[in-house]
Protein backbone atom coordinates (compact mmCIF):
# COMPACT_ATOMS: atom_id res chain seq x y z
CA UNK A 1 0.00 0.00 0.00
CA UNK A 2 2.94 2.38 0.78
CA UNK A 3 4.34 1.58 -2.19
CA UNK A 4 1.68 2.28 -4.16
CA UNK A 5 0.60 5.75 -2.53
CA UNK A 6 4.16 6.84 -3.00
CA UNK A 7 4.16 5.86 -6.96
CA UNK A 8 0.30 8.15 -7.23
CA UNK A 9 2.00 11.08 -4.96
CA UNK A 10 5.42 11.14 -8.07
CA UNK A 11 2.68 11.08 -10.53
CA UNK A 12 1.12 14.00 -8.99
CA UNK A 13 4.30 15.80 -8.59
CA UNK A 14 5.70 14.99 -12.26
CA UNK A 15 2.06 16.19 -13.75
CA UNK A 16 2.32 19.66 -11.65
CA UNK A 17 6.44 20.18 -12.82
CA UNK A 18 4.58 19.65 -16.37
CA UNK A 19 2.90 23.09 -16.13
CA UNK A 20 4.57 26.19 -16.76
CA UNK A 21 4.61 29.94 -17.05
CA UNK A 22 6.24 32.16 -19.42
CA UNK A 23 6.41 35.51 -20.41
CA UNK A 24 9.30 35.24 -23.61
CA UNK A 25 9.88 33.91 -26.36
CA UNK A 26 12.85 32.08 -25.70
CA UNK A 27 11.13 30.55 -22.70
CA UNK A 28 8.73 29.51 -24.55
CA UNK A 29 10.66 27.80 -27.04
CA UNK A 30 12.66 25.78 -24.35
CA UNK A 31 9.19 24.17 -22.75
CA UNK A 32 7.89 23.27 -25.68
CA UNK A 33 10.76 20.86 -26.21
CA UNK A 34 9.64 19.08 -23.19
CA UNK A 35 6.98 16.00 -23.64
CA UNK A 36 3.19 16.04 -21.22
CA UNK A 37 3.74 20.23 -21.12
CA UNK A 38 1.23 22.56 -20.20
CA UNK A 39 2.45 26.50 -20.61
CA UNK A 40 0.80 29.56 -20.00
CA UNK A 41 2.09 32.64 -21.96
CA UNK A 42 1.56 35.86 -19.94
CA UNK A 43 0.11 38.46 -21.62
CA UNK A 44 1.87 40.49 -24.12
CA UNK A 45 2.96 41.01 -27.70
CA UNK A 46 5.95 38.58 -28.68
CA UNK A 47 7.67 39.04 -31.40
CA UNK A 48 8.87 35.96 -33.22
CA UNK A 49 12.29 36.31 -35.15
CA UNK A 50 12.42 32.16 -35.44
CA UNK A 51 9.70 29.75 -35.86
CA UNK A 52 7.97 27.98 -33.08
CA UNK A 53 8.85 24.12 -33.73
CA UNK A 54 6.69 21.99 -31.92
CA UNK A 55 7.96 18.28 -31.92
CA UNK A 56 7.51 16.63 -28.33
CA UNK A 57 4.15 15.26 -27.76
CA UNK A 58 1.08 16.36 -25.94
CA UNK A 59 2.12 20.07 -25.38
CA UNK A 60 -0.28 23.05 -24.45
CA UNK A 61 -0.02 26.57 -25.40
CA UNK A 62 -2.44 28.52 -23.45
CA UNK A 63 -2.82 32.16 -22.84
CA UNK A 64 -3.22 33.02 -19.32
CA UNK A 65 -5.95 35.23 -19.01
CA UNK A 66 -8.30 33.19 -21.49
CA UNK A 67 -9.12 36.20 -24.01
CA UNK A 68 -6.53 35.81 -27.25
CA UNK A 69 -6.35 39.73 -27.56
CA UNK A 70 -4.02 39.55 -24.56
CA UNK A 71 -1.38 37.04 -25.64
CA UNK A 72 -0.13 38.02 -29.56
CA UNK A 73 2.03 36.38 -31.65
CA UNK A 74 3.62 38.40 -34.21
CA UNK A 75 5.84 37.68 -36.97
CA UNK A 76 7.86 39.79 -39.24
CA UNK A 77 5.15 40.97 -41.37
CA UNK A 78 2.56 39.83 -44.27
CA UNK A 79 5.03 40.21 -47.22
CA UNK A 80 6.23 37.71 -49.62
CA UNK A 81 9.04 35.62 -47.72
CA UNK A 82 11.41 36.88 -50.33
CA UNK A 83 11.17 40.23 -48.64
CA UNK A 84 10.70 38.75 -45.22
CA UNK A 85 13.88 36.77 -44.50
CA UNK A 86 12.83 33.93 -46.05
CA UNK A 87 10.07 31.13 -45.27
CA UNK A 88 8.23 31.95 -41.91
CA UNK A 89 5.69 29.32 -40.45
CA UNK A 90 4.93 31.18 -36.63
CA UNK A 91 3.85 27.62 -35.51
CA UNK A 92 5.34 24.35 -37.09
CA UNK A 93 3.48 21.49 -35.75
CA UNK A 94 5.39 18.00 -36.22
CA UNK A 95 4.07 16.23 -33.04
CA UNK A 96 1.04 14.52 -31.78
CA UNK A 97 -1.44 16.12 -29.66
CA UNK A 98 -0.83 19.94 -29.69
CA UNK A 99 -3.30 22.06 -28.31
CA UNK A 100 -3.09 26.00 -28.88
CA UNK A 101 -5.97 27.87 -26.97
CA UNK A 102 -6.29 31.89 -26.47
CA UNK A 103 -4.19 33.76 -28.60
CA UNK A 104 -4.08 35.54 -31.38
CA UNK A 105 -1.05 34.77 -34.25
CA UNK A 106 -0.93 37.57 -37.04
CA UNK A 107 2.00 38.98 -39.70
CA UNK A 108 3.94 36.05 -41.19
CA UNK A 109 5.10 35.79 -44.87
CA UNK A 110 3.57 32.24 -44.92
CA UNK A 111 1.32 30.14 -42.42
CA UNK A 112 0.90 31.20 -39.08
CA UNK A 113 0.13 27.41 -38.06
CA UNK A 114 1.13 24.36 -40.53
CA UNK A 115 0.07 20.61 -39.00
CA UNK A 116 2.60 18.68 -40.69
CA UNK A 117 0.45 15.27 -42.13
CA UNK A 118 3.53 14.35 -43.58
CA UNK A 119 5.02 13.43 -40.61
CA UNK A 120 1.90 11.67 -38.84
CA UNK A 121 1.04 14.71 -36.97
CA UNK A 122 -2.36 13.35 -35.38
CA UNK A 123 -4.75 15.07 -33.13
CA UNK A 124 -3.94 19.02 -33.61
CA UNK A 125 -5.99 21.54 -31.94
CA UNK A 126 -7.10 24.79 -32.02
CA UNK A 127 -9.51 26.71 -30.22
CA UNK A 128 -10.27 30.34 -28.60
CA UNK A 129 -7.75 32.17 -30.88
CA UNK A 130 -7.45 34.55 -33.86
CA UNK A 131 -5.63 33.96 -36.62
CA UNK A 132 -5.18 37.13 -39.35
CA UNK A 133 -3.28 38.86 -41.79
CA UNK A 134 -0.63 36.18 -43.00
CA UNK A 135 0.80 36.12 -46.69
CA UNK A 136 -0.42 32.47 -47.44
CA UNK A 137 -2.83 30.59 -46.00
CA UNK A 138 -3.74 31.08 -42.62
CA UNK A 139 -3.66 27.55 -41.34
CA UNK A 140 -1.86 24.88 -43.44
CA UNK A 141 -1.81 21.05 -43.03
CA UNK A 142 0.55 20.18 -45.72
CA UNK A 143 0.77 16.83 -46.41
CA UNK A 144 3.41 14.51 -49.12
CA UNK A 145 2.20 13.74 -52.55
CA UNK A 146 3.21 10.14 -52.02
CA UNK A 147 0.01 7.83 -51.64
CA UNK A 148 1.25 5.78 -48.94
CA UNK A 149 2.38 9.15 -46.94
CA UNK A 150 0.77 9.81 -43.14
CA UNK A 151 -2.15 11.52 -42.85
CA UNK A 152 -3.13 13.86 -39.96
CA UNK A 153 -6.09 12.51 -37.57
CA UNK A 154 -8.55 13.82 -35.41
CA UNK A 155 -7.88 17.45 -35.38
CA UNK A 156 -9.92 19.87 -34.33
CA UNK A 157 -10.07 24.00 -34.66
CA UNK A 158 -13.43 25.44 -32.91
CA UNK A 159 -14.28 29.00 -31.68
CA UNK A 160 -11.63 30.40 -33.36
CA UNK A 161 -11.50 33.59 -35.91
CA UNK A 162 -9.55 33.77 -39.30
CA UNK A 163 -9.60 36.87 -40.76
CA UNK A 164 -8.34 39.47 -42.93
CA UNK A 165 -7.95 43.01 -41.38
CA UNK A 166 -8.38 44.68 -44.69
CA UNK A 167 -11.97 43.95 -46.71
CA UNK A 168 -9.25 41.61 -48.99
CA UNK A 169 -6.30 39.91 -48.42
CA UNK A 170 -2.31 40.91 -49.64
CA UNK A 171 -2.60 38.57 -53.01
CA UNK A 172 -4.71 35.46 -54.34
CA UNK A 173 -2.76 32.71 -52.44
CA UNK A 174 -4.48 33.17 -49.36
CA UNK A 175 -7.32 30.76 -47.70
CA UNK A 176 -8.06 30.18 -44.17
CA UNK A 177 -8.24 26.42 -43.25
CA UNK A 178 -6.04 24.49 -46.01
CA UNK A 179 -5.61 21.02 -45.72
CA UNK A 180 -4.31 17.87 -47.52
CA UNK A 181 -4.18 14.14 -46.59
CA UNK A 182 -6.46 15.15 -43.17
CA UNK A 183 -8.82 12.29 -41.52
CA UNK A 184 -12.13 12.60 -39.57
CA UNK A 185 -10.87 16.31 -38.28
CA UNK A 186 -13.55 18.87 -37.14
CA UNK A 187 -14.05 22.61 -38.00
CA UNK A 188 -17.04 23.90 -35.65
CA UNK A 189 -18.18 27.48 -34.26
CA UNK A 190 -15.63 29.89 -36.00
CA UNK A 191 -15.63 32.56 -38.29
CA UNK A 192 -13.72 33.55 -41.17
CA UNK A 193 -14.30 37.08 -42.87
CA UNK A 194 -12.42 38.95 -45.81
CA UNK A 195 -10.77 35.69 -47.14
CA UNK A 196 -10.84 37.42 -50.45
CA UNK A 197 -8.36 38.07 -53.81
CA UNK A 198 -7.02 41.53 -54.94
CA UNK A 199 -6.18 40.62 -58.13
CA UNK A 200 -4.85 38.50 -60.74
CA UNK A 201 -7.25 35.07 -59.57
CA UNK A 202 -9.52 33.80 -56.92
CA UNK A 203 -8.59 33.03 -53.29
CA UNK A 204 -8.59 29.79 -52.03
CA UNK A 205 -11.72 28.86 -49.72
CA UNK A 206 -12.32 29.65 -46.23
CA UNK A 207 -12.29 26.24 -45.21
CA UNK A 208 -10.76 23.63 -47.57
CA UNK A 209 -10.26 20.12 -47.16
CA UNK A 210 -8.81 18.15 -50.12
CA UNK A 211 -6.39 16.04 -52.06
CA UNK A 212 -7.08 12.57 -50.58
CA UNK A 213 -9.06 13.87 -47.13
CA UNK A 214 -11.58 12.15 -45.43
CA UNK A 215 -14.85 12.25 -43.10
CA UNK A 216 -14.20 16.19 -42.60
CA UNK A 217 -17.38 17.66 -40.31
CA UNK A 218 -17.82 21.64 -40.97
CA UNK A 219 -20.28 22.78 -38.93
CA UNK A 220 -21.91 26.07 -37.21
CA UNK A 221 -19.26 28.01 -39.00
CA UNK A 222 -20.16 31.71 -40.34
CA UNK A 223 -18.15 32.97 -43.43
CA UNK A 224 -18.31 36.42 -44.40
CA UNK A 225 -17.48 38.05 -47.43
CA UNK A 226 -14.52 35.49 -48.76
CA UNK A 227 -14.35 34.61 -52.75
CA UNK A 228 -15.06 31.05 -51.63
CA UNK A 229 -16.96 29.79 -48.50
CA UNK A 230 -16.79 25.48 -47.88
CA UNK A 231 -14.50 23.39 -50.27
CA UNK A 232 -14.23 19.57 -50.34
CA UNK A 233 -12.10 18.49 -52.95
CA UNK A 234 -10.88 20.51 -56.38
CA UNK A 235 -10.64 19.11 -59.86
CA UNK A 236 -11.54 16.58 -61.86
CA UNK A 237 -9.05 13.94 -59.58
CA UNK A 238 -10.19 10.91 -58.07
CA UNK A 239 -10.25 10.59 -54.29
CA UNK A 240 -9.77 14.30 -53.38
CA UNK A 241 -12.49 13.95 -50.58
CA UNK A 242 -14.39 11.07 -49.13
CA UNK A 243 -17.58 11.38 -47.05
CA UNK A 244 -18.18 13.93 -44.31
CA UNK A 245 -21.03 16.48 -43.55
CA UNK A 246 -20.99 20.32 -44.42
CA UNK A 247 -23.86 21.25 -41.62
CA UNK A 248 -25.83 24.21 -40.31
CA UNK A 249 -23.13 26.83 -41.42
CA UNK A 250 -24.17 30.43 -42.58
CA UNK A 251 -22.29 31.61 -45.37
CA UNK A 252 -23.16 35.41 -46.45
CA UNK A 253 -21.69 37.34 -49.46
CA UNK A 254 -22.51 41.34 -50.17
CA UNK A 255 -19.43 42.74 -50.70
CA UNK A 256 -19.49 43.55 -55.00
CA UNK A 257 -16.46 45.30 -54.48
CA UNK A 258 -14.43 42.25 -54.30
CA UNK A 259 -13.21 41.20 -58.15
CA UNK A 260 -13.88 37.23 -57.78
CA UNK A 261 -16.76 35.84 -56.35
CA UNK A 262 -17.79 31.95 -56.13
CA UNK A 263 -20.07 29.75 -54.68
CA UNK A 264 -20.75 29.90 -51.18
CA UNK A 265 -20.14 25.44 -50.84
CA UNK A 266 -18.55 23.58 -53.74
CA UNK A 267 -17.95 19.75 -54.05
CA UNK A 268 -15.37 18.63 -56.65
CA UNK A 269 -14.33 14.80 -56.77
CA UNK A 270 -15.94 14.80 -53.12
CA UNK A 271 -17.85 11.46 -52.72
CA UNK A 272 -20.82 10.51 -49.94
CA UNK A 273 -20.38 13.74 -49.04
CA UNK A 274 -23.62 15.73 -47.13
CA UNK A 275 -24.65 19.23 -47.24
CA UNK A 276 -27.30 19.86 -44.86
CA UNK A 277 -29.19 22.75 -43.42
CA UNK A 278 -27.10 25.24 -44.21
CA UNK A 279 -27.64 28.95 -45.14
CA UNK A 280 -26.11 30.36 -48.45
CA UNK A 281 -26.76 33.64 -48.95
CA UNK A 282 -24.62 35.34 -52.01
CA UNK A 283 -25.34 39.04 -53.28
CA UNK A 284 -22.60 38.95 -54.59
CA UNK A 285 -23.01 38.61 -57.96
CA UNK A 286 -21.93 35.11 -58.44
CA UNK A 287 -25.31 33.01 -59.50
CA UNK A 288 -24.81 29.39 -57.88
CA UNK A 289 -24.61 29.22 -53.81
CA UNK A 290 -23.73 26.09 -53.84
CA UNK A 291 -22.10 23.65 -56.60
CA UNK A 292 -21.54 19.90 -57.14
CA UNK A 293 -18.88 19.36 -59.79
CA UNK A 294 -17.34 16.75 -62.43
CA UNK A 295 -18.06 12.54 -62.15
CA UNK A 296 -16.17 11.69 -58.93
CA UNK A 297 -18.38 13.35 -56.96
CA UNK A 298 -21.26 10.71 -56.47
CA UNK A 299 -23.60 9.61 -53.55
CA UNK A 300 -24.01 13.21 -52.50
CA UNK A 301 -26.54 14.48 -50.61
CA UNK A 302 -27.87 18.31 -50.27
CA UNK A 303 -31.14 18.67 -48.11
CA UNK A 304 -32.66 21.44 -46.10
CA UNK A 305 -30.45 24.06 -47.34
CA UNK A 306 -31.61 28.25 -47.39
CA UNK A 307 -29.86 29.47 -50.27
CA UNK A 308 -30.14 33.06 -52.38
CA UNK A 309 -28.80 31.83 -55.41
CA UNK A 310 -28.75 28.56 -57.50
CA UNK A 311 -27.48 24.65 -56.49
CA UNK A 312 -26.36 23.63 -59.02
CA UNK A 313 -24.76 20.51 -60.66
CA UNK A 314 -22.11 20.57 -63.22
CA UNK A 315 -18.87 18.68 -65.23
CA UNK A 316 -21.05 15.44 -64.46
CA UNK A 317 -21.78 15.07 -60.67
CA UNK A 318 -24.58 13.34 -59.26
CA UNK A 319 -26.51 13.05 -55.83
CA UNK A 320 -29.34 13.76 -54.57
CA UNK A 321 -30.72 17.50 -53.93
CA UNK A 322 -34.12 17.89 -52.05
CA UNK A 323 -36.13 19.81 -49.65
CA UNK A 324 -33.84 22.96 -49.99
CA UNK A 325 -35.37 26.84 -50.12
CA UNK A 326 -34.78 29.07 -52.68
CA UNK A 327 -35.05 32.85 -51.33
CA UNK A 328 -35.27 35.67 -53.71
CA UNK A 329 -33.97 39.60 -53.24
CA UNK A 330 -36.20 41.84 -50.95
CA UNK A 331 -36.14 43.84 -48.28
CA UNK A 332 -37.07 41.30 -45.34
CA UNK A 333 -34.04 39.13 -46.93
CA UNK A 334 -31.68 42.36 -46.53
CA UNK A 335 -32.74 42.69 -43.02
CA UNK A 336 -31.99 39.41 -42.44
CA UNK A 337 -28.57 39.48 -43.87
CA UNK A 338 -27.83 42.73 -41.63
CA UNK A 339 -28.72 40.71 -38.44
CA UNK A 340 -26.36 38.04 -39.32
CA UNK A 341 -23.62 40.47 -39.89
CA UNK A 342 -24.60 41.92 -36.34
CA UNK A 343 -25.23 45.60 -38.02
Amino acid sequence: MRLVTFALLSLIHVHALAAITVDSIDALARAITRPNSHIIVEPGVYKLNYRLQIKADNVTIAGASGSPEDVVFRGNGMRPASENGGDEILIDVHADDFTLTGVTLEQSANHLIQIRAELGADNFTLTNSILRDSYEQLLKVSASPNPDSPYSHNGKISNSRFSYSATVGPNYYIGGIDAHRAKNWVVENNHFENIASPSEHIAEHAIHFWRNSHNTIVRNNTIINSDRGIGFGLGNVDNEHIGGIIENNIIFHNNKGHPYKDAGIVLESAKGTKVLSNTVLLHSGYPNAIEYRFGFTHSVEIRNNVVLGAIKQRNGASGTVAENAQLTLSDEKRSMWSTLLGK
